[in-house]
């Protein structure tokens, strides 16, 4: 098991070299084209726009790390942040912890449907994605559903410290959780031990089924706390609001250096991949370029970031 860490960590800094290098790269760039892009303000408005996307993408890390992968998270978000929304008028900011619940919930859905049936967690989370959107719609009946409730909203647009956004600092704790569990767990080992190879773990004591579930319960809570936050930034729960993410937070994990096939990785490079892609999609807003483009540039970037994190030793098709 020892020994499984080590290789999984000996053999991820590479890929993280190169998203920090490209980072570093963008934001020269762009600093140097715009004099504004590296200003307080924009900086700002840019950890503003990682959070929530920093938030999700954690507990995906999780699950990549173990092999898996969840394409319905972005549906998740839509439906948690719309029984957030709902439930805010009676429970006002604790809504939140409604919306990480029922997200928990589906996160143990997924879990259950993988192991027990059998199912590859792409084809199951991809058929939970189009149940949960119909639900989501269903729910508000194809209308968004504004917000007026001043606690929840306060939780994005208040501040605790200085001027800095409270939806700044939320990430910050469930990175350090993140780090904390798949570091210094025997939780998180067993994630890179399944990662590596399910069959051997399965065999070596390793209580597979357990882990894989209790994975997705956590990714499941993670998710639905980033839906509940987007919901009180946005005002509003609306249909489908989570589909723009549902690429993102798979997108962030693999370029920050974590193969679809599992065993390696980490939280780490999940917060530069996060940052790669905020980066240069707001560097393209300030040059006017199209979504059309955007959408074409950023799935160069993935593919790229697939790329250089190809186990070639060892393909083992995302279970």
């Amino acid at each position: 098991m020892r020994s499984m860490k080590r290789l999984s960590l000996s053999r991820g800094p590479i890929p993280k070299y190169w998203s920090l290098a490209l980072l570093i790269g963008l934001l020269l760039f762009f600093g140097l084209q715009y004099h504004s892009f590296l200003s307080a303000a924009s900086l700002n408005n840019l950890l503003r726009q990682m959070a929530i996307l920093l938030i999700g993408s954690m507990g995906m890390t999780m699950l990549i790390v173990m092999g898996s992968i969840d394409v319905s998270a972005g549906a998740g978000m839509t439906f948690c942040a719309t029984i957030a929304a709902l439930a805010c008028p009676v429970l006002g900011w604790t809504s939140v912890f409604i919306g990480m619940a029922v997200g928990a919930l589906l996160g143990l859905s997924n879990g259950l449907i993988a192991t027990r049936m059998k199912i590859p967690t792409f084809l199951s989370t991809i058929a939970m994605m189009g149940i949960l959107d119909g639900a989501s719609a269903l729910i508000m009946k194809g209308s968004p559903f504004n917000i007026s409730c001043g606690p929840f909203l306060a939780i994005t647009k208040g501040t605790l410290i200085g001027n800095v956004s409270n939806l700044t600092l939320i990430p910050i704790p469930i990175i350090l959780v993140t780090l904390f569990v798949l570091r210094k767990t025997s939780f998180g080992r067993s994630l890179y031990a399944i990662g590596a190879n399910e069959y051997v773990s399965q065999y070596s004591g390793i209580g597979v089924v357990g882990i894989q579930v209790l994975a997705f319960v956590i990714h499941g809570a993670f998710v639905g706390l980033a839906g509940s936050l987007q919901a009180s930034s946005l005002e509003a729960a609306s249909p489908f609001m989570g589909s723009t993410y549902t690429l993102s937070l798979i997108a962030v994990v693999v370029m920050g250096g974590t193969p679809l096939s599992g065993g390696r990785g980490g939280a780490l490079g999940t917060v530069l991949g996060a940052a790669l892609i905020t980066v240069l999609s707001s560097g393209m807003n300030f040059m006017g370029v199209t979504p059309e483009v955007r959408s074409i540039a950023m799935g160069v970037l993935i593919i790229l970031g697939a790329v250089s994190t190809k186990d070639r030793i060892r393909e083992v098709p995302v279970k």
